[in-house]
Order: structure tokens, then C-alpha cells, then sequence
């Protein structure tokens, strides 16, 4: 597949990216900080762009079969990132016709909310709170824009090995809260070729 890939510099980008890579896609990240990246293949181009660039980001998904989002805010301010950076890739993908997008949102945003437990609900209404409302207002985009979206929702992530076994539901139930970013990655990754979760937001873990 070709496949562009946004927060490829992230922790949990860069397990996407390297599954990506090893799966023979070619890949496009873009990314504020190319220097970042480290990596290089030639089945990789990395392109620099802020996400408010909505002429390279529209630009950057023609061509394209898929859409993997792993962008992450980077600061706890209040800040229109995530919806502007949603709304400028709902405007490139209906203007070139890519339909599937896997997004990384959160356990305890949006419709997961009423899921999630006590201690991710407190984060989310204090420490956390402009980082969910910004995901919150781009994921309205997502929900609302008629492509075949899956958008994601761990738990808290932790950088441990591959443990694998991971589930997913749609309310959580008997799901630990944490998981290892390498086990995202490659559910985040399988959704590329998987119909079981579009149109939803499956909460996953173990």
C-alpha cells in the first residue's frame, strides 16, 4: 500500500513507521522535524510540513491508499492542533478520493467516555483537559466526514517489547488500560486491511 503517515516522529510513530517499512508499504511522513525521523529506506519520503499547511498536507494524501494518524500533542497548553490538522486531511482525502484512515485518539475521549475508568476520567477534566478537547473537536470532523475511519483508543501506553493478545470492544470491558506502543503500532498497522472496526472507536488492550 501507499500510505501516508502523520507523527512518524512520535514514540508510537516510529513502531508504525518501522512495521510499515517491514510490510514492504511505501510511505510518505510527514513530519514538523525531519531530522527526527530516523530512518531511511528508500520506500520512505519525508516531507516537512506544520499542520496548518493545508496545501501540502492536501497535497501530500493525492496518490495515496490510506491515511495512518499517529500525531500526539506535544504540549498540555489549549491549542486547535489536532482539529486543524483532521480538517485539513478530511479537505485532502475527499478531494482525491482516499477513503480508509486509522487515527489514534484515547480511552476516555469522545463516545468512550462513559468507558472510561475513574483515574482516566479525573486526568481528562483536569491535567488533560485541553489535549481531549482539541482530540475531541478534530475526532467530530473524523466521525462526521463519511470516510471509512477506525479511530483508536488505548489506554496509557507503555515502551515495553511486543506482548501481543491484544482486544478490542467497544466498551472496554474486561480490558487492562495499559498496552505497549509496539502492540498499537501493529493493531493501528492491521487496520489497513481490516473492515471488522470502520466506522467505530474501539477501545483496546489486553
Amino acid at each position: 500500500m501507499n500510505v501516508l503517515l502523520i507523527g512518524a516522529t512520535g514514540a508510537t510513530g516510529q513502531e508504525i513507521l518501522a512495521l510499515l517499512l517491514g510490510a514492504d508499504h511505501k510511505v510518505t511522513a510527514l513530519v514538523r522535524n525531519p531530522e527526527k525521523v530516523g530512518m531511511k529506506n528508500v520506500r520512505l519520503d519525508i516531507v516537512k510540513a506544520e499542520i496548518e499547511d493545508q496545501e501540502t498536507i492536501v497535497k501530500m494524501v493525492e496518490g495515496k491508499d490510506a491515511v495512518l494518524v499517529a500525531f500526539g500533542p506535544r504540549s498540555l497548553e489549549k491549542s486547535d492542533a489536532q482539529e486543524t490538522l483532521m480538517r485539513n486531511l478530511v479537505a485532502g482525502m475527499k478531494k482525491h478520493g482516499v477513503k480508509r484512515i486509522i487515527n489514534l485518539s484515547a480511552w476516555g475521549a469522545g463516545s468512550t467516555a462513559r468507558y472510561s475508568n475513574p483515574i482516566f476520567k479525573l486526568a481528562r477534566w483536569t491535567i488533560l483537559r485541553n489535549v481531549f478537547d482539541d482530540k475531541e473537536r478534530g475526532q467530530k470532523i473524523l466521525t462526521e466526514s463519511g470516510l471509512d475511519y477506525v479511530n483508536v483508543c488505548p489506554g496509557r501506553l507503555l515502551n515495553k517489547p511486543v506482548r501481543q493478545g491484544v482486544r478490542a470492544s467497544v466498551d472496554g470491558k474486561g480490558l487492562k488500560a495499559t498496552m505497549t506502543r509496539a502492540d498499537l503500532a501493529q493493531w493501528m498497522v492491521d487496520q489497513l486491511t481490516s473492515d471488522t472496526w470502520i466506522g467505530k472507536d474501539p477501545i483496546i488492550g489486553y
